[in-house]
């Protein structure tokens, strides 16, 4: 299947945290999935953080592992039928940055998973949109996984293509091939931060053999230099090292997101 042209991702909205009964909230979150669950406990643990896991209801843990797999299966098979002549390490670069806690996080943010999560009592932050990212990242996956085990590969692999699709076709937009400007962008603006900017610090040599140094600022952090024979080719380099940088530091960031463990009561009957 051919991409299509994104359009505008819709900007979050402000939600308050879900009130309603166990039943509606389930039924929301497969509405918001686009699936009637054969099996709805899937969808059940699947939205169960370990701050509250009971021994009937266990975390999403378990599922996390699973859907990581298959949502890689998935994005990798999805670019390597888009993209015929992108080479490995093309490929490589945007499967990165459209499986990365950023933008997995700011998808359960957009759709609005984030909210009908089960959670102990205190790890919630002002609703949430407000949780960690690693917590919402590890909700996407542990949701595709609820949805590969009730229906199987295509039905989870229907879901990420309408879901990251978008996010893969603004990647790789603007430039058929080492499009790192655009993929810096993208996962920038995925954290809510200012759009990335360039400079030139060094430009020497003569017109014929020109070389241009580029560094590149992101949140007041600078990366760099790139070193190019045109200022474009110099700013793509810049942006890969940054690029490279980034995707290690918010993974390590996010790892480093400190929630509060409070038990909550065992199972009842309701």
């Amino acid at each position: 299947m051919a991409p299509e042209t994104a359009g505008e991702k819709p900007k979050s909205a402000s939600r308050k945290t879900f009130a309603g009964s166990d039943a509606e909230r389930l039924e929301k979150a497969a509405a918001l999935m686009g699936h009637e669950f054969r099996d709805i406990t899937q969808l059940r643990n699947a939205l169960t953080h370990s701050s509250a896991k009971t021994n009937k209801h266990p975390s999403n843990e378990r599922m996390e592992f699973l859907g990581d797999a298959v949502l890689g299966v998935i994005i990798s098979e999805m670019l390597y039928e888009w993209y015929p002549d992108f080479p490995e390490g093309e490929l490589t670069r945007v499967k990165s940055v459209a499986v990365s806690r950023a933008v997995l996080a700011d998808r359960v943010r957009e759709r609005g998973f984030a909210d009908l999560m089960y959670l102990g009592k205190g790890v919630r932050r002002e609703g949430g949109s407000r949780l960690p990212v690693s917590i919402l990242a590890n909700l996407y996956e542990a949701l595709l996984c609820a949805l590969y085990l009730d229906a199987g590969l295509h039905a989870a692999r229907a879901f990420v293509e309408d879901d990251l699709g978008p996010v893969i076709r603004s990647i790789t937009s603007h430039q058929f091939q080492q499009n790192y400007k655009s993929a810096l962008q993208h996962l920038v603006q995925s954290r809510n931060e200012r759009a990335p900017t360039y400079k030139v610090i060094t430009e020497a040599g003569p017109d014929h053999l020109k070389e241009f140094h580029v560094v590149v600022s992101v949140d007041g952090v600078t990366f760099g230099p790139g070193v190019g024979r045109n200022k474009k080719e110099a700013e793509q380099r810049a942006a890969k090292a940054a690029l490279t940088e980034l995707l290690k530091e918010y993974d390590k960031l996010d790892d480093d997101d400190e929630i509060l463990e409070v038990p909550v009561p065992e199972d009842d009957d309701e």
